[in-house]
């Protein structure tokens, strides 16, 4: 008998005889083989989506001078994997697990390659909802339906799934109109679109531009008489001007890494830098080792920060807080040092910090936190987390009026306080530890030790309340972001600091 790779394929690629399909029919009946079948045809399905999208992408440029885009049906290469599987296992239908694996890889195309009903009947399907409130005509739309029209998402986060399996993510607050299940138009706010080759030509209009896609990952931002486009993987068209206005000898191609801002009355558009933490481009908030090993060591509370609007949420959750808004143009949710969600305070956000009025209390005189920060502009004595407030809370980490990370602990007899070794650069993530264990206060910066300082007990605090990002005072506000929060009532070791750095920058080079 083959080895089980070279017979499934066989089978997938047409080529197995009867003895081959024998031998698939038997060896499918082992536990577990439906699985490594499914896993298999699933790498299949990968390449030829490879070959295709390659054609098609070379197709549709071609094309697209003549106003037209190439479907992806009349590729060379779109060679459906039923017609392939169904010549061998239609010999397998007499065994009913065969016909499992069938049904169950069918499902998977089934799920990926678009809607599950007429296109007539509606635009797109809602997959995700995250403290969504959108509305159509002045009056809440909860249903999974999008049917064609113009829609408000007044607060929170929406994932919509459109025709040939694009999944595009809006932001709050947006205002857009569903034209049918390949074109949106945005009229403001922030949206994102994963095209896969199935998808290709599905088209983003706004005020300023038209954004044609050729099999990508791309965001925009409508705001202020100005459109931006950002390309994070693949190939975009962009069209500049309104509707009736476009010039086809304007038209810009946009690769991976490139942005352009398109303003309202100014001829030409601008190159800007591509902003890759900006937009939300994935809803899920996954299980990682990093929040595993924190939650290895018994913190008295995590906040994760995860992407929604409904506050700080807490493990235990009786912890959670608020998130502190104000003026400002955006969301406090953005990308965190993983795949996932952020506090996000000041720069462009209506972020202004978080505050939790009920925290654990701090009795044991033993004393961790754990945090990664993210500076996105200069700043002077911002604060990341504290409980300060005038004489009262005991811990607070902050930076200096020089730019430096610092940490200061009461004690019943003084406070003291540890110094980080630089400036802290911008728009880098940091793994900051503090330890004090009754004898010597630690700073962590990257997981290793920069500072330290005698230092006695810290002084019993009674649930004051808790500061992300700003001051009891709402004056020395964050510049970035900041994210995997935990607090601890004893003092982690050196081995212990080291080692969660270690599993964090394992896990960035995964997200990566």
């Amino acid at each position: 008998m083959l080895k089980a790779d070279e017979l499934i394929d066989r089978i997938l690629e047409g080529d197995a005889s009867e003895e081959d399909a024998k031998d698939f029919q038997a060896w499918l009946q082992v536990p577990g083989n439906l699985e490594q079948f499914s896993l298999r045809a699933e790498l299949h399905a990968d390449l030829r989506r490879s070959l295709r999208r390659r054609y098609i992408q070379n197709r549709a440029l071609e094309s697209d001078a003549d106003g037209t885009v190439t479907d992806s049906a009349s590729s060379p290469v779109n060679h459906p994997a039923t017609v392939v599987l169904s010549r061998q296992v239609l010999r397998l239908t007499v065994a009913g697990i065969a016909t499992a694996a069938c049904v169950f890889i069918a499902l998977l195309w089934y799920r990926r390659d678009g809607l599950p009903t007429s296109e007539d009947a509606f635009a797109a399907t809602v997959v995700s909802n995250v403290n969504g409130v959108l509305t159509a005509e002045g009056s809440q739309w909860n249903e999974k339906l999008i049917p064609t029209g113009d829609y408000e998402l007044q607060q929170g986060l929406l994932n919509l799934q459109f025709g040939g399996g694009v999944m595009v993510y809006v932001e709050a607050p947006a205002r857009f109109a569903v034209v049918n299940h390949k074109r949106v138009i945005l009229h403001g706010g922030r949206m994102s679109a994963k095209v896969p080759p199935e998808g290709i030509g599905f088209t983003v209009e706004t005020p300023e531009a038209e954004v044609v896609d050729f099999g990508t990952e791309f965001s925009v931002d409508v705001e202020g008489g100005a459109s931006e486009v950002h390309v994070f993987d693949g190939l975009v068209r962009v069209h500049p001007g309104a509707s009736k206005q476009r010039d086809v000898s304007r038209t810009i191609d946009l690769q991976a890494s490139q942005a352009v801002r398109i303003s309202n009355g100014f001829t030409e558009p601008e190159g800007i830098s591509v902003a890759f933490d900006r937009f939300v481009r994935n809803f899920d908030e996954p299980r990682l080792n990093y929040a595993r090993a924190i939650k290895q060591l018994s913190p008295l509370v995590y906040y994760r920060m995860p992407i929604r609007d409904r506050g700080l949420v807490a493990q235990p959750p009786q912890y959670s807080g608020v998130v502190l808004t104000g003026e400002g143009k955006r969301p406090p949710h953005a990308c965190g040092v993983f795949i996932g969600g952020s506090l996000r305070v000041g720069v462009d956000s209506t972020g202004r910090g978080g505050r939790v009025d009920s925290p654990p209390t701090l009795s044991t005189g033993k004393f961790s936190l754990t945090v990664f920060v993210y500076l996105e502009n200069p700043a002077r004595q911002a604060v990341v987390v504290t409980n300060f407030d005038g004489k009262r809370g005991n811990f607070g980490l902050s930076l200096s009026s020089q730019g430096i990370l610092e940490f200061t602990l009461r004690s019943d007899v003084a406070r003291n306080t540890v110094l980080g070794t630089s400036v802290l650069p911008l728009q880098t993530w940091r793994h900051v530890a503090a330890t004090a264990d009754g004898n010597h206060l630690h700073l962590y910066e990257d997981g290793k030790l920069v500072d330290s300082t005698p230092c006695v007990d810290m002084a019993v605090s009674d649930s004051e309340t808790l500061w992300f990002g700003t001051d009891a005072n709402s004056t020395r506000a964050w510049n970035g972001r900041i994210d995997e929060v935990a607090m601890f009532d004893r003092a982690l070791t050196d081995e212990e600091v080291a080692a969660l750095y270690l599993t964090a920058q394992e896990e960035i080079a995964r997200s990566q």
